[in-house]
């Protein structure tokens, strides 16, 4: 058993994760060295799911947003119930929604983009009570009122999702139905006050959270709504895409849908598919990475959110180890403060300390780079985007194991959701294995961390490129920041060397 109350994962073996380090750091070399000199956008095929002419037609009714959240809302619901009625410690909330829904999120990010907004309960629940309807998502409840121009940026979700961590990771909220319920009450409570205030759907575009780290994550999805022609949305007068119709709504988050070229901000709420009068927008899958290699303009925060979640998800990984419980006693014996105001403290660091490990590496890359017009923000902004993939890859290494090895603990509580003694389905008192034995795990993790950064290395060519031409300034620019990413890397393999306090383990 671990001082949480679970019991103790082995990390990955010694020999196993030199392996991955001597991987990342001699193909770091090798792809620097044999880089393509080509940089310029990518022309990519695409599938389109609507060929298929039932699931065009599908999307096209008005009540295809009610069946897409439907299930959502009815999972949420019954997370809320049981944490205001349920027993606090056997209880159904924590596991669907930590081991579940927290976990297979970054999965279906990476596999199919903004799918979670698509089926989003808390702006399934929003749009019914300012639409008062439960097709229609025309708003007939509320005000319009304009978002704060000195919040139309990702950084109030930055800041949520800071203290979401924080009473995660803090309070261990995690373990407690109750505190799980009133966590969910808060957000769908944001979601629904803002869409009655404000315009459109002002807190998916700048506010919430999960809809900014997926935004981030679905630039590397296979998945995307986009216009079949360019020739038709330029010869079109009205726009309907953008203005909506009688029965459709606006583009909820402020997209012309016909200039849509990456994944960030589209909730995939399908109301432009609705809208559009000559059928010209649909849904297409397309090659990994697509969105991130076509990437050419850098914004402030969503550069900084990029390190914040590898920040964020490495710190998440590290308070589940035996050294963070020894750093801790050391910490509050050495400053006699208590394990709130150390936890506070240690957070601070992991998030600040990496921001400006990378802007340190964007001064010396200015100062390799030679004479040059590109500017030490510039270099800091376009460099953050190629660590999307390493902080991807170790968020899916870090759930693998979580969701492989307790994934199997909602099988009992199916039967038993409120902890009242139960036995629906016959499962209440069986114990169920985890889904994946400890060793491929650990292939999996490893191979996780090692693929992500390759990834993450052939981005930052590609930009540091984009921002000097094809020139020796751009190989010059890279070394500082390829060191930076091997160090945040070989972090990521350490951590997961580590034995892991298992969250939810009963």
């Amino acid at each position: 058993m671990s001082a949480g109350g679970g019991h103790m994962m082995d990390g990955i073996p010694v020999w196993m994760g030199m392996l991955g380090l001597i991987a990342i750091i001699i193909s770091s070399h090798l792809l620097v060295r044999y880089r393509k000199p080509s940089i310029e956008l990518m022309d990519y095929p695409k599938w389109r799911l609507f060929q298929f002419k039932w699931i065009a037609a599908l999307v096209k009714k008005s009540w295809f947003p009610l069946l897409a959240q439907s299930l959502s809302i009815f999972f949420f619901l019954l997370v809320i119930t049981a944490g205001l009625i349920g027993n606090d410690k056997h209880n159904i909330g924590p596991v669907l929604t930590w081991t579940w829904w927290w976990v297979l999120l970054i999965f279906l990010a990476m596999g199919f983009g903004k799918v979670f907004c698509m089926i989003c309960p808390w702006e399934g629940l929003s749009s019914m009570i300012t639409s008062l309807s439960f097709t229609s998502r025309v708003k007939k409840l509320g005000f319009d009122l304009p978002w704060p121009k000195w919040a139309r940026n990702i950084f109030p979700a930055i800041l949520f999702f800071i203290i979401l961590t924080w009473f995660e990771l803090g309070r261990d909220i995690t373990r407690s139905a109750m505190w799980t319920s009133i966590l969910g009450l808060v957000m769908v409570s944001m979601a629904i006050l803002s869409a009655i205030i404000f315009e459109k759907r002002s807190f998916c575009r700048y506010g919430c959270l999960v809809g900014r780290i997926s935004g981030l994550y679905s630039l590397f999805a296979p998945l995307e709504l986009r216009a079949a022609s360019a020739q038709v949305c330029g010869d079109c007068k009205t726009k309907e895409c953008y203005t909506g119709t009688a029965t459709t709504t606006p583009c909820p988050t402020f997209l012309f849908p016909s200039k849509l070229s990456e994944n960030s901000y589209c909730t995939l709420c399908t109301e432009c598919v609705r809208s559009c009068p000559h059928d010209n927008l649909e849904i297409n899958f397309r090659p990994i990475g697509t969105d991130l290699k076509n990437k050419n303009t850098f914004q402030w925060d969503e550069a900084i959110l990029a390190v914040v979640l590898l920040s964020l998800t490495s710190f998440h990984g590290l308070t589940m180890t035996p050294h963070w419980n020894h750093w801790n006693g050391v910490l509050r014996a050495e400053t006699g403060l208590g394990p709130t105001s150390v936890f506070t403290i240690l957070m601070a660091l992991m998030v600040i300390l990496p921001i400006l490990l990378f802007w340190f590496g964007a001064k010396i890359a200015k100062k390799l780079a030679g004479p040059t017009q590109v500017t030490v923000p510039d270099i800091f902004k376009a460099f953050s985007y190629s660590l999307i993939p390493i902080a991807l890859f170790y968020h899916l290494a870090h759930n693998c194991m979580h969701f492989f090895m307790e994934a199997q603990h909602l099988i009992p509580l199916l039967s038993d959701p409120f902890g009242w003694g139960w036995d629906l389905f016959g499962t209440a008192s069986k114990t169920y294995s985890p889904m994946l034995s400890l060793s491929s795990i650990w292939y999996l993790q490893i191979g996780c961390v090692v693929l992500g950064h390759l990834y993450g290395v052939v981005m930052a060519d590609r930009f540091a490129r984009r921002l000097f031409g094809d020139n020796p300034a751009a190989f010059r620019s890279l070394i500082p920041l390829i060191f930076t990413m091997i160090l945040y890397s070989s972090f990521s393999v350490w951590l997961i060397m580590q034995p892991m306090d298992m969250r939810s383990a009963m």
